[in-house]
């Protein structure tokens, strides 16, 4: 197999990896984004050593460096609107919490005020069984 096809493969794996960590945010499987993430991490080494050997293999070969670096380029934009989609995912899955957060903070507020509220109203009332 050739370096070009490789590095091929190895953007395929950067989409598997990719679709995979989509899907764990979806579902806020965080322990799983998170080894999407170190997978595709780990990747990039291989991107970069890859590029490099199919662009050595092609003036080795005589190959048109041009047409592989379109076809990557087409590849990349592809990932890129990937990325693109499980940023939006997980922006509305942070929105969602703050949302819920906030809801909680009210919810918080408000039951420390009718505690107090309660509380007062007992010492008003204990007070006045003592007199």
């Amino acid at each position: 197999m050739s370096a070009h096809h490789d590095l091929l493969k190895i953007y395929h794996e950067w989409r598997d990896w990719t679709v995979r960590e989509g899907e764990a945010i979806r579902s806020a499987d965080w322990p799983r984004m998170h080894s999407c993430q170190n997978a595709k991490l780990e990747l990039q080494d291989r991107i970069i050593r890859g590029t490099q050997a199919a662009r050595a293999e092609l003036v080795r070969s005589g190959g048109d460096w041009a047409e592989v670096e379109a076809q990557l380029r087409r590849e990349v934009t592809s990932l890129i609107d990937l990325e693109h989609r499980n940023e939006a995912s997980l922006a509305e899955v942070r929105g969602r919490a703050l949302a819920e957060k906030d809801e909680l903070d009210r919810s918080s507020r408000q039951l420390r005020q009718r505690s107090e509220e309660h509380t007062s109203e007992l010492q008003s009332h204990s007070f006045i069984s003592y007199a």
